[in-house]
């Protein structure tokens, strides 16, 4: 028998567990994890002698072609670009929120073209939910594969839900099976408050941002959240926890006997407002906060209070574009994210902090795949999708936007040297990455299709 891939003599980490195993690969497929593979032929094999095989990342949460709504062009010129930078850090599977003013039905079909057409990953929509037209497609949405849906609670124009709707949303959400995603952020009217009082008394740096949405805003928008779902019944899942507070509100909604789950991201995690070198490059929603915020989220993390690592990778070019007038005011929000999530969390999480190689593959993969119903993802099991990343958790780097693959000129982590890295991607049962070199033909993305869950008993 010949199968098309075996990776041979890895240390396999996946499903909680740890393994000496060669991984079985044929038609895009895990078809085993055996102890000795010398008995089978293959079109290829990949030496993973003294590395690590996990099963490839999912980042849950990017945006790509933010900054250039509506053009469609663009949205599909970063799908073969931020798929580098995906394939280049481990990452296999983004989820991508869809945002639009009109109708998801007539949009999403147009992002799935571009997607199918030249990304390198795999790719789970969901739509930012800004209006009670947008809430009157869930249904037929859900219908279509389209599980999880975002909804922004901070206040802002062009893509933030009001009240109303934001009720009738998370309801019809639930309703039908589906996952509601909740920017947190309680702004106005304390926003425009505490913006007018910082720049009447001339602050302009990184803290003033922070200052600005306190974690009070924060965690309040996520209790009212928490309360909510409990009425209603049914899972939510909080993006972009930033606060030290946040994983000890979530327990205590998980128990209640809230369906809670967490995510937060590498910015917050590795990053505080004391650093002088993001000061013209750190502004984002939610703030990036203080130390303390910082060592409070890894806590969350290493303890299982947090569940999912998540970018925010927004596809803000120029650095010149981003700094702004040089103040925090006009700085613009985003950066790019997804390539060096890996990076950052076996250097600051693996090595520093103790974090071990499972609660990495949880938070990377198998809990994203879970929450959101990603099918053959997140795991090695014989079955699962073949999307795989070797890594050399001895590997030093120094992290540079010149070498990195994104279109994004700047990173956060500009000079940052770090232990551990991807040294091999596979996609599909593809090597799509090997020693950082990409290679040139690569399986062409797919579309996911995701589960709904079972419609709950309760109000809902």
């Amino acid at each position: 028998m010949t199968v098309d891939l075996i990776v041979r003599g890895g240390h396999v980490v996946t499903d909680g567990h740890r393994m000496e195993a060669d991984v079985v690969v044929d038609e895009g497929r895990v078809t085993g994890l055996v102890r000795d593979s010398s008995h089978l032929a293959a079109d290829r094999i990949v030496n993973a002698q003294g590395r690590v095989v996990i099963p490839g990342l999912i980042d849950p949460h990017t945006h790509w072609g933010v900054f250039n709504l509506p053009d469609l062009d663009a949205f599909a010129e970063q799908c073969e670009t931020e798929s580098s930078a995906s394939l280049a850090g481990g990452v296999t599977t983004v989820m991508h929120c869809a945002m639009d003013k009109g109708s998801y039905l007539a949009r999403i079909p147009k992002l799935a073209e571009r997607v199918e057409a030249r990304a390198g990953v795999d790719v789970a929509f969901y739509p930012a939910l800004t209006s009670l037209e947008q809430v009157a497609e869930v249904p037929r949405l859900v219908e279509q594969g389209i599980t999880s849906y975002k909804m922004f609670l901070n206040g802002d124009a062009f893509y933030g839900i009001g009240e109303s709707a934001f009720y009738a949303g998370l309801r019809e959400i639930l309703r039908h099976g589906g996952t509601p995603m909740v920017h947190c952020e309680w702004t106005p009217p304390a926003l425009d408050l505490l913006v007018h009082e910082l720049r009447a008394a001339g602050r302009t740096d990184l803290k003033a941002w922070a200052d600005a949405r306190p974690n009070v805003l924060e965690l309040t928008a996520m209790e009212r959240v928490f309360r909510l779902v409990e009425s209603l019944g049914g899972p939510v899942y909080i993006v972009h926890v930033s606060t030290e507070e946040g994983p000890a509100l979530g327990a205590a909604a998980r128990a209640r006997g809230v369906e809670a789950y967490l995510e937060t991201c590498p910015h917050y995690l590795a990053l505080d407002y004391t650093q002088p070198s993001i000061a013209q490059l750190g502004k984002v929603k939610p703030p990036i906060r203080g130390p303390a915020d910082r060592e409070g989220l890894w806590s969350g993390l290493l303890h299982g209070q947090i569940d999912t690592v998540g970018t925010d990778h927004c596809t803000l070019l120029l650095r010149k574009d981003k700094v702004g007038q040089g103040d925090i005011w006009s700085q613009q929000n985003g950066f790019a994210g997804t390539e060096t999530m890996l990076p950052i969390l076996l250097s600051e999480g693996v090595h520093q902090r103790g974090m071990s190689l499972e609660r990495l593959v949880e938070v990377t993969s198998a809990n994203a795949a879970r929450i959101h119903r990603l099918p053959n993802k997140g795991s090695l099991r014989p079955g699962s999708d073949a999307d795989l990343a070797i890594l050399d958790l001895d590997r030093e780097a120094t992290l540079r936007a010149e070498t990195l693959h994104s279109a994004c000129d700047f990173t956060l982590y500009e000079g940052w040297k770090v232990t551990g890295m991807p040294v091999t991607t596979i996609r599909a049962g593809a090597v799509v990455m090997d020693e950082g070199t990409l290679a040139r033909e690569r399986p062409k993305g797919r579309v996911l299709r995701t589960a709904r869950r079972p419609a709950p008993a309760g109000p809902a």
